[in-house]
């Protein structure tokens, strides 16, 4: 659950500053990329765990509503459901702190299930890290990870069995140590994963677009034009759609024009799952030109 405050400016170490609003908004980057991949007419199926308390009710009649599978989501009678404390400013930035709660008991997890028979299975790293070896070493199909938040990951993470990698600047900049600045750094931090044994590198690139290098090629998709109101969840919106259009046979570049618009009309809104698009208001974006 997101417990989401906005703000005039994000606040400096030890200031109390005062929030404009206070509101709960289903969250969790595995629930809002299963929620988007939902969105853009994927069939889904999610694995996760949920505590037993009102907000794992709450999160998990969302999911059903928006008709993703929760079959193999696990209620936890010890720990409570997952939280972010995320602060929006005036411009869209965000700052966010994530309490996994159930998600960080890797017990929990059915994830070899899950995988079993996907077309595309998405990874992200609000779950424990076991589970996401796991899940990648048992998946038959199309591997995405998104490594977010950004995690010191050990020498032996199966990067071979990587499809797609996802990061940001940011998290390119932590997992290979090059910062994609530019079209010579993109090349470079790509260059860096896939000496790693990842097939095909996706650098999201906030308002410059994002940039993708594979044994095909290489290229940058340009940014879809919107007024950022909130940033929460647009990288999340850009791996589900993502997932769902090369599930849905797209070659790469026209997934990711559709992923690229996902997440600009994520950012255009305010909150998390409210704010990921349909397939229908993707389309419209992208004919708009």
């Amino acid at each position: 659950m997101d417990l989401v405050t906005r703000v005039a400016r994000l606040p400096k170490p030890g200031e109390t500053i005062l929030g404009a609003d206070f509101r709960k908004i289903p969250g969790g980057k595995g629930a809002n990329q299963a929620v988007a991949a939902a969105r853009m007419g994927a069939r889904v199926s999610f694995a996760a765990s949920l505590g037993a308390d009102a907000f794992s009710d709450t999160l998990a009649a969302g999911l059903k509503s928006e008709g993703v599978d929760i079959g193999l989501v696990i209620r936890d009678p010890i720990e409570p459901t997952g939280v972010a404390m995320i602060w929006v400013e005036e411009s869209g930035q965000n700052e966010i702190v994530v309490v996994a709660g159930a998600n960080g008991r890797a017990e929990n997890f059915r994830v070899e299930e899950a995988v079993a028979e996907a077309k595309v299975a998405l990874f992200q790293l609000e779950i424990p890290l076991g589970v996401v070896v796991n899940g990648l070493n048992a998946a038959n199909g199309l591997t995405i990870f998104d490594p977010a938040p950004a995690l010191d990951l050990p020498p032996d993470f199966p990067w071979e069995r990587v499809g797609v990698v996802t990061p940001n600047e940011t998290e390119a900049e932590a997992l290979v140590g090059i910062r994609p600045l530019d079209a010579g750094s993109c090349a470079a931090a790509a260059s860096a994963f896939r000496s790693l044994g990842v097939a095909t590198v996706v650098i999201t690139l906030g308002g410059r677009g994002c940039y993708w290098m594979n044994d095909r090629g290489e290229g940058l998709v340009p940014p879809c034009p919107v007024i950022p109101i909130d940033a929460t969840a647009a990288g999340d919106a850009f791996n589900g759609a993502l997932a769902a259009r090369l599930a849905a046979g797209d070659e790469l570049q026209e997934a990711l024009r559709w992923a690229s618009a996902a997440g600009a009309l994520t950012a255009s809104m305010a909150g998390a799952q409210p704010s990921i698009p349909t397939a229908a208001a993707v389309r419209g974006l992208l004919e708009s030109g």
